[in-house]
């Protein structure tokens, strides 16, 4: 079920256990070769895949484009809001949600910049209201949501995880939109910075803050050049049958009663 297709009496009646998925992206720089609202299209494209699959048990609302990309803001393209705005925006649309009745909320991430202004608007909505804390709210990023299932070898994928306008962003965007993926203009660098710690390609044990124009000339990462439609393909269908399954799940969780002396 489409939320924005439907009235305020249609919504009404519309059982409030149903899980309502919110698609939440980004609009910024993806390199030489992609457009600017890469995770946009991804995120949008799998959960419209998942409601497809779903269209009696859901609801999904239309995408939050807008996401926290500062970090990207050197390269010219990129459009973002400050990470406390962006906890403001996802606490009002939370609200919104809360206030029509419906008590599993989903936020489907498509941008990784929205992951700590994301949770940290979820965890002061349980910690100071009442309401929330009798909500399930949930921030799922679809790349961490599929892990297992976005293992290399199950996609003929030759780079060992997603990074940014990387192979596996590129496959997926040869899938969805072939029409904006520019091959020949690809430009590829290694990584600037390699430690036990922290390697800036491929991530490592300690997070580290520095804007994306320090980690990259071209503002791509990975291996794009060995991206293909096929492998977005899989991995597209590999994420949303993982989404499919969580909110399957997601439906049967009962109420959490409160245990306390």
């Amino acid at each position: 079920m489409l939320w924005h297709e439907k009235s305020w009496p249609e919504l009404d009646k519309v059982d409030r256990e149903t899980p309502v998925l919110i698609p939440v992206a980004a609009c910024e720089q993806h390199g030489h070769h992609l457009p600017v609202f890469v995770d946009t299209i991804q995120v949008t494209a799998i959960a419209e895949k998942v409601e497809s699959i779903l269209p009696d048990q859901m609801l999904l609302t239309p995408t939050m484009w807008l996401g926290c990309s500062h970090h990207h803001k050197d390269f010219p393209g990129t459009i973002s809001v400050i990470p406390s705005l962006f906890s403001e925006i996802i606490k009002s649309i939370a609200d919104s949600v809360m206030r029509a009745g419906f008590k599993r909320i989903v936020f489907l991430n498509g941008h990784g910049g929205n992951i700590v202004p994301g949770g940290q608007a979820l965890t002061e909505l349980v910690a100071t209201r009442d309401d929330a804390d009798d909500v399930y709210l949930a921030l799922a990023t679809w790349w961490i949501l599929a892990r297992d299932s976005l293992q290399p070898e199950a996609h003929g994928l030759e780079t060992p995880r997603i990074t940014h306008a990387c192979e596996y962003e590129t496959s997926m965007m040869l899938f969805l939109r072939p029409d904006l993926v520019h091959m020949d203009r690809v430009r590829e660098t290694k990584f600037v910075l390699d430690s036990p710690w922290f390697n800036s390609e491929y991530g490592g044990k300690v997070d580290v803050f520095r804007r994306f124009h320090r980690f990259t000339e071209p503002g791509n990462m990975g291996k794009p050049s060995a991206a293909t439609a096929n492998k977005g393909k899989s991995m597209t269908e590999a994420v949303a049958t993982d989404v499919v399954t969580f909110l399957k799940d997601l439906s049967s969780w009962s109420d959490l009663p409160v245990l306390k002396p």
